[in-house]
């Protein structure tokens, strides 16, 4: 008996596709888009694994971006080290950072977490502002030279993309393997009845902190993607716009669940596009559209009881005969533990 296919599989399928295809018939402009989309959503999923299932927000995601962008500037401009070198320290400097910020901030919670760590990051912005010598000061480090991956330059917006999707996927596909781990489960847990779980012997405060280092990390893998995408490593990568976007991108698309952080992402991005052609008070127009998002979606668009759910699943019903699956066993899927979870 064959498994019944659930919502989630066509989903992937039809991300895949039209992810793979998207060069093909795309722009170049309208694929950088989509590339800075795809960064804005691992920086997105990272802080929903905080927010959404540890209940701690943060504004602290590009401080652990943009460290890893140092990272990479200093070691190609200043010691011509390998981008294969590079990479792992990078991601290894912004998880370090995410330890010394945990550190701090785990003795706060709630709204007073969110405090903590938009001074971490303003102390981290100044920092960078001001160590001259060291981080070039506000301009920063300009004009970091792209690798080469299997011949093709991450100068052209092609091959940059590829690379980001792949590291997209790979990003949602173990931060969605770590929310429904036991790891993941105790987080939620924790998020809704901590007193109930340390009463039951877990270690509240361990696995918060271990969720804020985790987040760190996946922050800099999406630091490293910024760096490829701008060849620019500078302080304004952190200041309080910068973290306020993430935020946006993860309560448009919907705080609750992982797939809301890329949907977020890349709404954001092809919305700050087409607003900054409209007018130069480009961020007017986002903040208005923030706030009627927060008014009448307040769990965004997937995250709530919303019609668009419904609106995918029909959409999926119609394509699914298309690439040879029957509605019969999509329909059979719904029932099953595989399925998506809209709430």
């Amino acid at each position: 008996m064959k498994k019944p296919v659930g919502v989630t599989h066509i989903l992937a399928i039809v991300i895949v596709i039209v992810g793979l295809m998207l060069p093909l018939f795309a722009e170049t402009f309208t694929v950088q888009l989509a590339t800075k989309g795809m960064y804005l959503g691992v920086l997105a999923m990272s802080l929903i694994l905080l927010a959404g299932y540890a209940d701690m927000i943060s504004l602290a995601q590009m401080s652990f971006a943009l460290i890893a962008g140092y990272v990479i500037g200093i070691g190609v401009m200043d010691y011509g080290i390998s981008h294969v070198i590079l990479v792992p320290l990078a991601i290894v400097a912004a998880t370090l950072l995410a330890m010394v910020f945990g550190l701090i901030a785990i003795r706060a919670q709630k709204i007073y977490f969110l405090m903590m760590t938009l001074a971490l990051s303003q102390l981290f912005y100044g920092i960078a502002m001001q160590w001259v010598s060291m981080t070039r000061g506000y301009p920063g480090i300009c004009g970091i030279k792209r690798p080469f991956i299997f011949g093709y330059s991450l100068l052209e917006a092609t091959p940059l993309y590829y690379l980001t999707l792949v590291v997209t996927a790979l990003c949602y596909v173990l931060l969605r393997r770590l929310v429904h781990s036991p790891f993941g489960l105790t987080l939620q847990g924790i998020r809704d009845n901590p007193r109930r779980m340390a009463a039951l012997g877990f270690n509240v405060q361990l696995h918060r902190y271990i969720a804020i280092v985790i987040s760190g990390t996946f922050a800099g893998i999406a630091g490293v993607l910024i760096v490829y995408f701008t060849g620019v490593a500078a302080p304004s990568r952190a200041n309080l716009p910068a973290s306020v976007l993430v935020l946006m991108a993860a309560l448009v698309g919907g705080a609750s669940i992982l797939e809301g952080g890329l949907l977020g992402g890349l709404l954001i991005a092809f919305l700050m596009s087409i607003a900054s052609q409209l007018t130069t008070r480009y961020w007017s127009i986002i903040g208005v559209l923030f706030v009627l998002t927060v008014m009448f979606m307040p769990n965004g668009l997937l995250g709530g009881d919303l019609p668009i759910g419904n609106w995918i699943r029909k959409f999926l019903e119609r394509i699914a005969p298309l690439i040879g699956i029957s509605s019969s066993r999509l329909t059979a899927g719904r029932n099953s533990n595989d399925h998506l979870d809209w709430k």
